[in-house]
């Protein structure tokens, strides 16, 4: 009866382990479904799409890139950002969805993209991030002046005259530049002109 217990309890053991791999391979899966819409509808590369590949002997998943159906070999670098940032998005949103209230970086989302790409990526991040404020605090980085005339209309960065009059715990959103000198840089408030 002891041996027959500890069997059981290896079985159980064994069979949590693999549910937790099995899991694993969907929520994989499903994040490649999430970025190849947001590929498809949102930025319309029909032809572009990320495939979750099994890999039966290793218990793992590894992602290609298929360009109508097939391994996409060259992508441009607005292609690779582009792909990037979805998978970002794909990511964020299972901790959005939990209200896990992160503390969210993006860092020049925009770069190596067309004007048509920078609004899609404005309209993104305004969507799927800012709309349902779920979380604690957003900072973008962009070197982009267009990109950051749309980011002042993003949910919760109305400008609100205040920048020198009140506590910075008040304000709704804050700028800032970096500014390099020499071997080091500082941050600093971005003037009332940029602003």
């Amino acid at each position: 009866e002891t041996e027959l217990a500890s069997l059981q309890t290896r079985k159980t053991t064994i069979n949590i382990a693999i549910k937790s791999e099995e899991d694993k391979l969907k929520s994989e899966g499903e994040a490649c479904t999430r970025i190849n819409n947001i590929l498809n509808h949102d930025f319309g590369h029909q032809s572009l799409s990320l495939e979750a590949i099994e890999n039966p002997n290793a218990q793992n998943v590894h992602f290609e890139i298929q360009r109508n159906g097939t391994k996409a070999h060259n992508l441009s670098e607005g292609e690779q950002s582009l792909i990037s940032f979805c998978y970002f998005l794909a990511k964020i949103q299972d901790d959005l969805d939990q209200n896990n209230k992160p503390i969210i970086w993006i860092d020049d989302p925009i770069s190596s993209l067309d004007s048509n790409h920078i609004f899609f990526i404005y309209s993104l991040i305004e969507e799927k991030i800012c709309n349902d404020k779920k979380f604690l605090q957003l900072f973008i980085s962009t070197h982009n002046l267009e990109f950051l005339k749309y980011l002042r209309r993003i949910s919760g960065a109305e400008p609100d005259r205040s920048i020198g009059f009140s506590k910075e715990e008040n304000r709704k959103a804050s700028y800032f530049l970096i500014q390099r000198h020499d071997n080091f840089s500082t941050i600093r408030q971005m003037p009332i002109y940029l602003s």
